[in-house]
């Protein structure tokens, strides 16, 4: 039995994860390291960071290694990522030649290039070197992630990486899932048909550490095991029930055959036919006559009064009058209703309305029309008649409101005092949210509020809600601040940004 390879379960803090690390790549960091245990889900997320990447503004190149990579091999591996024409690149200075001319070319155009490299513990020195060296390429030079184990690092201490490129290298540490997390991940894993025990599921969550690969494994060992119950019985009934059921049925059944047995077997039946001829009706054919007469004289006259009414058709101008008049004059006060229909009544002669005699036609009354509370709603609108020519007010539904932008900058945010710090400061970013009111709650629910700062920005042509925290003159003073914050506020894994990078993402809003 295997597990079940078509449902994947991501936990919402590696989805908020993968946004942190997208708007990290675009807007303040050269270099992204994600360290991660062996299992971690440092692949996954890479999936995720792919489907984040917006085509307009960025050309994304995905490099996977699965052995030592050396200098050769990784512009090897650059060229194939950027789609360059391998053929003509003969060498290795024509190929890093023709990737410094790529990545100019795409910056030219407004277009960053974001480079992701997988298992870069492979990479040899000098093909770390490589990748440095593109820092070398100014504001053209591409955004790089690479994910690596945790020893990398200590690698990346001892190459002095992190003290060449103090303000450009953020690291992001993956952290395990939360009991929750690991419990829904294995749920989702398993067949449809097996359900786990509650001390099975337990025991799942201790042997994963709450990585994704642990899950896994846990999974596939517990499955291999015979672990785990079927979630479809193969007989609904119990035994015991069932006996009972079959007892009753059996009583039943001897009961109705001993009501239902005759009580004498000799008994014989005697079946007799009657034949009944049923007698002939009589038919008065003088009588049927006179009902033949009588039908076709009605008939007749049924034509000629038709022909009647088509030669000298009936003409209603009173009817016409108010049916007019009350589709004209719709209005809100009913007593301004009543004497328009009045006025209309009185003008029009009653005598005239019916000028043809028919007993089918009966002329109505001008009273119910005056006293009628609620006009009838006509076939057709009407133009207004000639006594009333005062204009009438607009309708609400003829009143259009202009377009308005969509108000993204919400009242209580922190825009203008951000715009009036220093650029070269420092602040913590703790969050970054669609929901605006999230965020103020996540603001309200902190003992200091007022430390926290929030502002809006566009990601993804969507408005984005940042919180920011402090003010602080260097990036060691913000990382080092980290360090006092709350547990809570650390688990989100803050991270330290420019002032002048939080002004770019202010002023997004006005372009």
């Amino acid at each position: 039995m295997s597990i079940n390879e078509f449902e994947y379960v991501e936990p919402a803090s590696r989805m908020q994860l993968a946004e942190k690390l997208s708007h990290m790549a675009s807007y303040s960091a050269f270099m992204i390291l994600l360290l991660g245990e062996e299992g971690s889900g440092r692949s996954t997320l890479l999936d995720q960071l792919e489907e984040l990447h917006e085509p307009r503004t960025q050309r994304l190149a995905r490099i996977d290694l699965s052995e030592k990579t050396d200098v050769s091999r990784l512009l090897l591996a650059l060229v194939d990522a950027m789609q360059l024409d391998a053929g003509l690149l003969t060498d290795n200075r024509l190929r890093l030649a023709a990737v410094h001319k790529q990545v100019r070319a795409l910056s030219e155009v407004g277009i960053a290039l974001h480079l992701y490299i997988d298992d870069a513990d492979f990479l040899t020195d000098n093909g770390l070197e490589l990748l440095l060296s593109l820092f070398q390429l100014g504001d053209s030079a591409p955004r790089i992630l690479l994910s690596a184990s945790t020893e990398f690092e200590q690698r990346a201490i001892d190459k002095g990486i992190l003290d060449r490129f103090e303000n450009k290298v953020n690291i992001q540490r993956l952290a395990p899932f939360e009991d929750d997390e690991v419990e829904d991940f294995a749920l989702s894993l398993l067949p449809a048909h097996i359900e786990l025990t509650p001390k099975q599921l337990r025991k799942l969550v201790e042997l994963s550490n709450g990585y994704p690969g642990g899950i896994i494994a846990s999974v596939e060992a517990l499955l291999r095991q015979g672990g785990g119950k079927s979630a479809v019985k193969s007989f609904p009934i119990p035994p015991m029930h069932l006996a009972a059921v079959a007892g009753i049925l059996i009583v039943i059944t001897g009961f109705a055959v001993w009501h239902y047995m005759p009580s004498s077997p000799t008994e014989t039946e005697t079946t007799t036919r009657i034949q009944v001829i049923p007698e002939p009706v009589a038919v008065n054919t003088q009588q049927a006559a006179v009902e033949i007469e009588v039908r076709e004289t009605l008939a007749q006259r049924l034509a000629e009064q038709e022909a009647r009414l088509e030669e000298e058709p009936l003409e209603f101008p009173v009817l016409e009058s108010v049916v007019e008049t009350s589709a004209s004059t719709e209005s809100e006060d009913p007593v301004a209703e009543v004497e328009v229909a009045d006025s209309v009544v009185v003008e029009e002669p009653v005598a005239a309305a019916v000028t043809t005699p028919a007993p089918q036609v009966v002329s109505p009354a001008p009273a119910p029309v005056a006293q009628a509370p609620a006009p009838t709603p006509a076939p057709a609108p009407t133009p207004a008649p000639a006594q009333r020519s005062e204009p009438q007010a607009p309708s609400v539904s003829q009143t259009v409101a202009p377009a308005a932008r969509p108000a993204v900058a919400a009242s209580g945010n922190n825009a203008e005092l951000l715009l009036s710090w220093p650029d070269n400061g420092f602040t913590l970013q703790m969050l970054g949210a669609r929901s605006e009111e999230s965020v103020i709650r996540f603001i309200q629910s902190q003992a200091q509020p007022q430390r926290f700062y929030r502002f809006v920005t566009l990601h993804q042509d969507a408005p984005w809600h940042v919180v920011v925290y402090g003010q602080y003159p260097t990036r060691a003073a913000a990382t080092e601040a980290i360090r006092s914050l709350p547990a809570e506020l650390r688990d989100r894994n803050p991270w330290a940004r420019t002032i002048s990078s939080v002004k770019e993402d202010i002023r997004k809003i006005d372009q």
